[in-house]
């Protein structure tokens, strides 16, 4: 019931009682009725939102989500677990952190714990790419050499009946590839939705990802640096040619450097961060935190990783560096939960935190809309960082999702304006499920079951 209503029902009953009792219904009694009534309306209005604001937190049975998280680390499975649900108002829906304490001993895993999110960056990077779209520095349509004139002249990498890389499975063994000129241009929409070529060191064709991985990527100096490295390679395939994710974001990175004249950190600092106070979003780690160590279960047990096993970039990662001039826009960012859900929350519910709009909302739109012409029961890449679930998914219907390497994961779920994080560190793990894991499954599941029962 809208205040409206509740207005006009409550003036209805004092006119009908003041007839009944021969009383003028323009005399000040009626005015300080009136009166009363408006006030008690807000009251009513209030009182609901309240109860509704309350409706997962009061009702949400923790119970059964804290089982799975705790079974799948003590079952070896993982080394922690935290998940942290919050609502539009950043009110703390669910939270849970489960610790393997024969791996990590003394370590405590909360909502401010820092956390290396990889490809959760990602998303950081094109909401500044949008940021600087809507005030037209930059274009979808611009070639990516008006900005980065060294990827003017970039060679393609084919096999020998000149099919690019990109389309190739790894039993085809392309080594050695030759060289053709790209047959269309390089723009800066491609290194949104990865059709522009850019890789990383897992094609599975030793030739190409030997070459990426001499590159050293986090070991370089600067962006400028980079970018005369990643000049000498090919792309694996024509810009715009097919879906192959990879290093694009990255380079989309260095191209806002380049189009700003500030580094991928001052713009996060000027546009993100420090203008909406958001703590928990960075490049670099913090003065005397140590980060927890990565896990993998690639050998069946659950173990520390060793030197060059996350091998993204070959056989180096970022090292975070305080002092760094690097900013790698793809990959490169540590957050904590609260941090990250705060970011979604500027994005999707920017009034709820009295903030300056970040994006419009015709940007959000472009940002989280399903690709014309595609259906399928999973979901789809929206080619701007987010994984948008289908509305016939089985559990998970029109959920935004993001994700990192060592199986970090943030989404929104803007029907009942939930922001959630379930973050660990570990690369590989004996429940995975392609890009995702029965972990992450049976969580999900189980709480939208739960919500459905409160619709």
């Amino acid at each position: 019931m809208d205040g409206n209503t509740i207005m006009n029902f409550g003036e209805n009953c004092i006119i009908r009682f003041l007839k009944m009792n021969d009383t003028l219904l323009k005399g000040k009694f009626y005015a300080k009725l009136k009166g009363i009534i408006f006030f008690l309306s807000l009251a009513v209005i209030y009182s609901s939102c309240e109860k509704r604001q309350d409706k997962y937190s009061t009702q949400l049975n923790k119970d059964p989500l804290n089982e799975i998280l705790d079974r799948y680390v003590n079952d070896g499975i993982y080394p922690f677990l935290y998940s942290r649900i919050e609502d539009s108002s950043g009110r703390v829906v669910y939270e849970h952190s489960v610790v393997n304490r024969k791996l990590l001993p003394d370590v405590s895993i909360n909502a401010n714990t820092w956390i290396r999110i990889w490809s959760m960056s990602k998303l950081v990077t094109i909401s500044l790419a949008m940021d600087l779209i809507e005030e037209n520095t930059i274009s979808l349509k611009d070639p990516v050499s008006n900005y980065i004139p060294e990827f003017k002249d970039l060679k393609v990498a084919v096999n020998s009946d000149r099919i690019s890389l990109a389309r190739l499975q790894s039993k085809d063994n392309p080594c050695p590839f030759n060289l053709v000129d790209a047959d269309s241009v390089l723009k800066i929409k491609n290194l949104f939705d990865h059709t522009a070529g850019f890789y990383y060191a897992l094609t599975g064709f030793g030739c190409i990802d030997s070459l990426f991985a001499n590159v050293d990527a986090p070991n370089q100096k600067d962006g400028d640096e980079l970018i005369k490295s990643l000049a000498q390679l090919p792309l694996i395939q024509h810009p715009g040619e097919i879906y192959r994710y990879g290093m694009n974001t990255t380079v989309l990175g260095l191209l806002l450097e380049r189009a700003t004249g500030q580094s991928l950190n001052d713009l996060v600092l000027n546009r993100i961060t420090n203008l909406h106070n958001i703590n928990g979003l960075r490049y670099t780690l913090p003065e005397n935190v140590n980060l927890i160590p990565g896990f993998t279960g690639r050998d069946g047990d659950l173990r520390k990783v060793r030197d060059g096993e996350l091998d993204l970039y070959g056989e180096n990662v970022p090292d975070y560096h305080p002092e760094t001039n690097l900013f790698l826009g793809g990959e490169g960012m540590l957050a904590t939960a609260k941090g990250y859900i705060n970011f979604m929350r500027l994005l999707f519910f920017s009034s709820s935190i009295k903030s300056k709009e970040f994006l419009s909302e015709e940007s959000i739109k472009e940002m989280t809309s399903k690709p014309k012409g595609e259906q399928n029961d999973d979901g789809y890449n929206t080619g701007y960082a987010f994984y948008l679930t289908s509305e016939t998914h089985s559990y998970e219907k029109n959920i935004l999702r993001v994700g990192g390497y060592e199986k970090t994961g943030c989404w929104v779920d803007r029907k009942n304006q939930l922001i959630g994080t379930l973050f660990t560190q570990a690369n590989e793990t004996a429940d995975k499920i392609g890009l995702g894991s029965k972990m992450q499954n049976d969580f999900k599941q189980e709480l939208y079951r739960q919500l459905s029962n409160y619709e």
